[in-house]
């Protein structure tokens, strides 16, 4: 076993674990989650500190997997969907997820120069991002068991955030359930 086979294993594993806490984080922050112990700045910070130590070890979970040379994965796979002949629909899913959270990334540094409706249209395919991640995972994770676990456990832990965000009473301004109110019936 190479030293580059074990990296791609764990730091594709705990990518997603970390991919898994940021969403959960994620809907804890559009729901108003926050209190006094942990106020709504802190579980931001958290947020974002949490997606860039995500982002790292997905980059070098794709960098080990291209320098390992033992499947045909090369480093435009890493960006143009289903080009490797290496279990082509799965490395292509993973190739979709990267590319959906370049995106987030992009527009998320980019926030306060584009339009609001436009991070938040984009910065919603990070659901998309993790479902795919997770499809990934389970295609081409050689480590099934492993892999098997940390997927439920990411599933069962997204699954319970969506079910409470929806079972919890919603702000005034949730825009999943808020009716748009015009400006003159503001007044």
């Amino acid at each position: 076993m190479s030293v580059f086979w074990l990296a791609t294993r764990a730091t594709g594993e705990l990518a997603l674990v970390l991919l898994t806490v940021v969403t959960v984080i994620g809907i804890a922050t559009t729901k108003g989650w926050a209190s006094r112990r942990w106020p709504e700045s802190v579980i931001t910070l958290l947020h974002r500190n949490i997606s860039l130590l995500a982002v790292v070890f997905l980059a070098v979970h794709i960098g080990t997997t291209v320098l390992d040379g033992y499947v045909p994965i090369g480093w435009l796979d890493v960006v143009i969907p289903f080009q490797s002949s290496y279990r082509t629909l799965w490395v292509g899913l993973g190739t979709i997820a990267f590319d959906l959270l370049l995106a987030v990334i992009i527009t998320s540094l980019l926030r306060r120069r584009i339009p609001p409706r436009l991070w938040k249209g984009i910065h919603w395919t990070a659901y998309l991002m993790w479902a795919v991640a997770v499809a990934h995972g389970l295609g081409t994770g050689t480590d099934r068991l492993l892999t098997q676990v940390v997927a439920a456990a990411s599933v069962a832990a997204v699954g319970a955030a969506v079910l409470a965000r929806f079972m919890t009473p919603h702000r005034q301004d949730d825009p999943v359930v808020s009716v748009p109110v015009h400006k003159e019936a503001r007044r």
